[in-house]
């Protein structure tokens, strides 16, 4: 059995409109709530082994707060370019080829991708997940590389606004 969880990057700032946006920052409010939620998943007792983001600056800046929280070492993650902006595919490519000793993986992209990846493994979860949202399955298999055809179950859906966590 493995587990996934799938987070959208934290709030990012908008106010300097020349940046690129691969290099935009996390704003106040994202470098908030990616240790939030990093807490939340602490408690959720996981035992994640692989972090996968994006090399998006807003991705990369997510990714390292919630390791800090969860005790990962940050020069243990898996930096993948072609997870920015990624489609669903490209998203799930990735995992197919990700070490089968990695029995719990949280992986950090973006929208439009992250979203529809998620309601393509359980029907429609959510119409847009929210920055720094969080959204995990259990998957019945022993390798990634049968992640195409395993069974997913929803595990939990969870996001910085979300009161009943």
């Amino acid at each position: 059995m493995k587990t996934l969880i799938l987070t959208r990057h934290a709030k990012s700032e908008w106010s300097h409109l020349l940046q690129k946006d691969y290099d935009r920052e996390l704003n106040e409010r994202g470098l908030r709530d990616a240790p939030l939620m990093g807490l939340r998943l602490s408690k959720r007792k996981l035992n994640i082994d692989c972090l996968i983001s994006s090399t998006a600056r807003r991705a990369e800046q997510t990714v390292l707060l919630i390791a800090e929280v969860i005790g990962f070492k940050a020069e243990s993650i898996h930096w993948f370019d072609k997870l920015y902006h990624a489609s669903p595919s490209l998203i799930q490519d990735v995992l197919l080829e990700t070490d089968d000793r990695y029995k719990t993986i949280l992986v950090v992209c973006h929208n439009n991708g992250i979203t529809d990846f998620a309601n393509s493994l359980a029907c429609v979860v959510t119409d847009n997940m929210p920055t720094c949202g969080m959204i995990a399955f259990t998957i019945d298999t022993d390798s990634w590389s049968d992640f195409a055809t395993a069974k997913k179950t929803l595990l939990f859906y969870d996001y910085p606004k979300n009161t009943g966590s």
